[in-house]
C-alpha cells in the first residue's frame, strides 16, 4: 500500500544549508525498500481488501452521487475559506488547512497532512516615482481601491501587491515600452532603433508568463521591469463598466504572481523539503532566480507612466486601451524611480489529504487535487475548487454510509503554495517519486473551478476516453436539456487541449513521474486573476451566481474516478506502458 508521506513534520524552521543533493546510493535503497512494500501490499492488504467488497453496485453510485451535488454547501464552504486574505506560509492559510482537514474528517475520510519548510517571499517595501524634465516628481498609488459595496476590498490584511522571487532592487532610470515582453516584441524594438538596455520596461499582461516577461526583459538588458493590465485585455468594453458594476477589472486592480521559472521549492531542487532536508543557498546559481526586480502596476498606474514616455509611435497592433494621446515606445525624457524590497524567508506550507481505501485494489490510487493558497481572498483561483473539492468529499462520505467502496482507492488532495511555484504538490511528488510511479492510476486536477459559462479540460492523451465516458453522464446547467458532452460536441470542442508547461499542480505529476492528467474548469477569461477583487462577492455576483456550475464540476471531477475507465485493469496496463515511455 502506497503510504505517500502521511506523517507530520517538525515545526522547527532550519536555515539553509549548502548541502548538496542527497546521494543516489540514497535514493537507490529508500527505491530498494519501496519495491518490497509494494510487494507485502499487493499480497496482504489486497487479500484482506477483497472480503469488504462494495454493498451498492457502480450504476447505483452514479445515480446517488450525481443527485447529492449541493449548491448551498459549496457557497457555505468558499464563503469560509474566503473569510480573510490567505497567502501561503501565513496563519489564514493555516486556518484554511484546518477547515479542510476538518471538512474531510467529518464526511468519513482518513484525514491527513503533511508539511515542508520552503523558499517563500514577501514584500517588505516598494515604491514607483516619476521624475519628470520639469522637476516635478508623481508618485504612483500602488495601491488598489476599495469598493464601498464589498467589506472584503477594505482588509488590512490584503498583501501588497508585488512578484513572489522577484529580487530587491532600487533604481532609476528611463523607460521603453515592450508590448506583452515577448521576444518578438524586443525584435521589433532594435529594427525600430529603441534599445531597452540599461532602462526600466514597461509591459503587459496577457500573452504570456509574467516570469518569462522579466526574464526577457533581462535578456535584453533591461534592469527593472513593471508589468501591467491593460483595459483591452482585461476590462471589458467602457459601456459595461467594472466591478462592482461587471465582471471586469477596476483601473486600479493589479495582478499579484510569481516570476519563479521552475516548479517546487527553490532550495531543493529534485527532492522533497522535509525538515531536516538539506538545502542549497540563495545565492547558488544552480537556483535560478529571477535576477532583475519587477513590480505589477495597475492600468491607472500604467497610463501616467506610459503619458511620460517620448521615441517613435508604437505599431497599431501593440496600442491598448489606456487613455492616452498616443502609445510611444520611449525612451524618456521622464525617469522612473524603482525601488522594492523583498524578504526572502523559510516558511512552512501544509498539504492535506483525505483517503477512501479500495475494496479490490487498494494499493492503486485516483488522485484528486486543488491548491488552496491564494493571492488575496481567491474566491476563483483556487477556492472555487477548494470549495468543490470538499463538497465532492461530502457526497463520497454519503456513498459510504450506503455502503459503498471504489474498487482502487480515492485521494483527494489539497495542496499547499502553488501560487509560489507549484510547491506543495510537487515536494509531495518528488518525496513519494517510486511509489506514485508504481501505483498512481491518474491525477485529477481542478484549479480555477469556475470563472464563467462553458466546460473546458486539458489532458494527456489517455484520459480523453475518461472525460467523454464521464461528460456523458453530467447535465450543462448552462444548456438545460443537454449533458456536457452534447454541449462540448455542439460546440466542436470533444478534441481536448493537451497538458503542458507549469500551469498548475498537475505540472508534477505528468512531467516528474509520467502520471496520466487532466485539468478541468469552467468559463474563459478571467479579469480579476490574483487581484483584490477576487473574492466572494465578485463570484456570487458575476462567476456563478447559483453555484450550479460548481456543482456540475463536483460532479464531473468526482464521477471520472468512479468511471470504468480507471477502475479497469485495461487502464493499468495502459498506463504502465506510458510511465515506461516517459521513464
Amino acid at each position: 500500500m502506497i503510504t505517500m508521506g502521511f506523517w507530520n513534520h517538525s515545526e522547527t524552521l532550519l536555515p539553509p544549508s549548502k548541502l548538496a543533493r542527497p546521494w543516489t546510493v540514497t535514493r537507490f535503497i529508500k527505491l530498494c525498500c519501496s519495491c518490497a512494500f509494494l510487494v507485502y501490499a499487493a499480497f496482504f492488504l489486497v487479500a484482506n481488501s477483497t472480503q469488504f467488497p462494495s454493498k451498492i453496485s457502480t450504476a447505483s453510485a452514479h445515480k446517488l452521487f450525481s443527485k447529492a451535488g449541493r449548491n448551498d454547501s459549496i457557497a457555505g464552504h468558499l464563503k469560509k475559506l474566503t473569510e480573510e486574505p490567505h497567502v501561503a506560509g501565513t496563519p489564514e492559510n493555516f486556518a484554511t488547512a484546518d477547515y479542510v482537514y476538518s471538512i474531510f474528517q467529518r464526511s468519513g475520510l482518513d484525514a491527513h497532512y503533511t508539511d515542508y519548510e520552503v523558499l517563500l517571499t514577501y514584500p517588505l517595501s516598494r515604491s514607483l516615482s516619476l521624475s519628470l524634465p520639469r522637476g516635478e516628481v508623481l508618485d504612483l498609488k500602488l495601491k488598489e481601491q476599495p469598493v464601498e459595496s464589498d467589506p472584503c476590498t477594505l482588509n488590512p490584511k490584503v498583501i501588497p501587491t508585488f512578484h513572489a522571487y522577484s529580487p530587491s532592487g532600487n533604481v532609476s532610470a528611463q523607460i521603453v515600452f515592450a508590448n506583452y515582453g515577448r521576444e518578438e516584441d524586443y525584435a521589433l524594438l532594435r529594427n525600430m532603433g529603441v534599445d531597452p538596455k540599461g532602462a526600466i520596461v514597461i509591459a503587459k499582461y496577457a500573452k504570456i508568463y509574467r516570469g518569462d516577461i522579466v526574464g526577457n526583459a533581462a535578456e535584453a538588458g533591461a534592469i527593472a521591469v513593471v508589468v501591467y493590465s491593460d483595459p483591452q485585455d482585461y476590462g471589458g468594453n467602457r459601456t459595461e463598466g467594472y466591478y462592482p458594476h461587471s465582471r471586469w477589472l477596476p483601473p486600479s486592480g493589479v495582478q499579484r504572481g510569481s516570476i519563479y521559472g521552475k516548479i517546487g521549492d527553490p532550495l531543493t531542487p529534485g527532492w522533497p523539503s522535509v525538515a531536516d532536508a538539506e538545502r542549497l543557498s540563495v545565492d547558488d546559481p544552480r537556483i535560478k532566480l529571477p535576477s532583475i526586480p519587477s513590480i505589477p502596476i495597475s492600468a491607472e498606474d500604467a497610463t501616467l507612466i506610459m503619458k511620460s514616455l517620448d521615441g517613435p509611435l508604437a505599431p497599431p497592433h501593440w496600442h491598448g486601451a489606456l487613455d492616452l494621446p498616443a502609445y510611444r515606445l520611449g525612451r524618456g525624457p521622464a525617469l522612473l524611480n524603482f525601488n522594492y524590497q523583498s524578504n526572502h524567508t523559510i516558511a512552512p506550507i501544509r498539504n492535506v489529504f483525505g483517503l477512501i481505501k479500495g475494496s479490490e485494489e487498494p494499493d492503486r490510487y485516483v488522485l484528486l487535487g486543488n491548491h488552496r493558497d491564494a493571492w488575496t481572498f481567491g474566491a476563483g483561483d483556487p477556492n472555487g475548487g477548494t470549495a468543490t473539492l470538499l463538497e465532492l468529499a461530502e457526497r463520497l462520505g454519503k456513498l459510504l454510509k450506503e455502503g459503498w467502496k471504489p474498487k482502487r482507492s480515492i485521494l483527494l488532495c489539497n495542496w499547499d503554495a502553488e501560487e509560489y511555484a507549484l510547491i506543495g504538490s510537487t515536494e509531495w511528488v518528488e518525496e513519494n517519486y517510486d511509489l506514485l510511479f508504481s501505483s498512481a492510476v491518474a491525477y485529477l486536477n481542478v484549479d480555477v473551478a469556475v470563472k464563467g459559462p462553458g466546460f473546458a479540460a486539458k489532458a494527456t492523451p489517455q484520459l480523453d476516453d475518461l472525460i467523454q465516458e464521464t461528460a456523458k453522464e453530467v447535465e450543462d446547467t448552462d444548456n438545460p436539456g443537454k449533458t456536457i458532452y452534447e454541449s462540448l460536441v455542439s460546440n466542436s470542442s470533444v478534441n481536448f487541449e493537451r497538458l503542458g508547461g507549469g500551469g498548475s499542480d498537475y505540472a508534477a505529476f505528468v512531467q516528474h513521474s509520467g502520471i496520466p492528467s487532466t485539468d478541468f474548469t469552467f468559463g474563459e477569461g478571467f479579469p480579476v486573476y490574483h487581484s483584490l477583487y477576487d473574492n466572494y462577492m465578485w463570484m456570487a455576483e458575476f462567476g456563478d451566481p447559483l453555484f450550479h456550475r460548481h456543482v456540475s464540476m463536483g460532479t464531473m471531477w468526482g464521477l471520472a474516478p468512479l468511471c470504468s475507465s480507471l477502475q479497469m485493469q485495461h487502464f493499468s496496463l495502459s498506463t504502465i506502458q506510458h510511465m515506461r515511455i516517459i521513464s
